[in-house]
This record gives structure tokens, sequence and C-alpha cells, in this order.
């Protein structure tokens, strides 16, 4: 009986390894994707982009890592985050916006998130979806325009801590999605100095 048991642990174990590595394949194709299309389609030029982009999150006297597959810039300024999902993107929604909203001392404006069959573009202070598929990704200029005579303000305390919570919660979800990341190194850069 006990034999049994270990059996089918293990051979639960082996599925969800696969599905995991799975996930992680097709996030990665994914990140290529959008990586392609922010360069090519979209006008964007190496310096715009940080690849796995890792930030710390600081919730009580705990401090943890997160990360987004791209913090795109334009004129100086952190523009759109950008989240590639193995799977659903309605469900990685929240997600990126908190994300956006927790990245940095100010909230990126815009962000992203990704499948491989379509894109959905998300205005970070209010939540709401703004377009749907990949075309909807702005380009550099679109992304200019958008953000012109428009100040960034920071979210409120308690606000943001909220958004934090809600971050931790879907990173602690590993199912299929890949979580954190190599560094948040502008593509074709190094490691910038701190």
């Amino acid at each position: 009986m006990e034999d049994d048991v270990v059996a089918r642990e293990k051979k639960i174990l082996s599925i969800l390894e696969q599905e995991i590595m799975d996930g992680e394949e097709m996030a990665a194709a994914v990140r290529h994707i959008a990586e392609k299309l922010l360069l090519g389609e979209k006008g964007y030029a190496k310096a715009d982009l940080l690849k796995n982009y890792v930030f710390d999150v600081t919730l009580g006297a705990e401090t943890v890592r997160s990360s987004l597959d791209f913090l795109v810039s334009v004129d100086g300024r952190n523009a759109m985050a950008i989240k590639c999902a193995a799977g659903s993107i309605a469900s990685r929604e929240r997600h990126v916006v908190a994300a956006a909203r927790v990245c940095g001392d100010l909230p990126v404006p815009i962000a992203v998130v990704m499948d491989p069959m379509s894109a959905e573009v998300l205005d970070v202070m209010t939540g709401k979806v703004m377009a749907e598929g990949f075309e909807a990704i702005p380009t550099k200029q679109q992304l200019m325009d958008m953000l012109a005579g428009k100040e960034p303000k920071p979210v409120p305390p308690e606000k943001l801590e909220r958004e934090k919570r809600v971050l931790l919660a879907f990173d602690s979800i590993r199912c299929s999605i890949p979580q954190g990341a190599d560094g948040g190194v502008a593509i074709g850069d190094k490691v910038p100095e701190q």
C-alpha cells in the first residue's frame, strides 16, 4: 500500500515537473515574440527595453524579489510593463497591473500581458483593458503620445501595500508560469552598476 502511495506521488511530481517545463518553454517563446515585436514592428530600440527586470518588494519586515519580462522606457521614463504568460492572459491582468504599480517609485502607466496568441493593453491607473491583440501594443511614438503631458502620480501608501500583497500572491502561484528572472538587463547590455 505504501509503495503504491510513493509511486503515485512520484508520478504526480513527474507530471507537475513536465507541466512546469512546458510552461517555461511556452513563456520563453512568448518573450521571444514580444522582443521581436517591440524591436521590429513597434519601433523600440534595444536601449528602450529592460529584459527580465527584477525589483525588490518590501512588505513589512520582509523583502522579496519580483519581475517583469520587459520594462519599456521612453523619454527617460518607465512607460510600459510587460508580462508574458504561458496560459490565459485574462487570468494575469491583475498580476501585471500590480507589478506595474509596485516596480518603482512611480507606477508604470501602461501594462501589457501577452501569450502566444494575443495581448491585452491595460491602463495601470484604472486597471482596465484598453485594447486587445498584438496590434494594440503601442509603437514607441504612440506610447510617447499617450504619455505626453501626463505627470505620473505615486500610488497612495495604503493602496501600495494592497498592490504588493496582490503581486506577491500571484508570484507565489507557481503552476506552469515561470517566476523570477535573471537580471534586469537591457537587451544587448551588461548589468548596470548600482
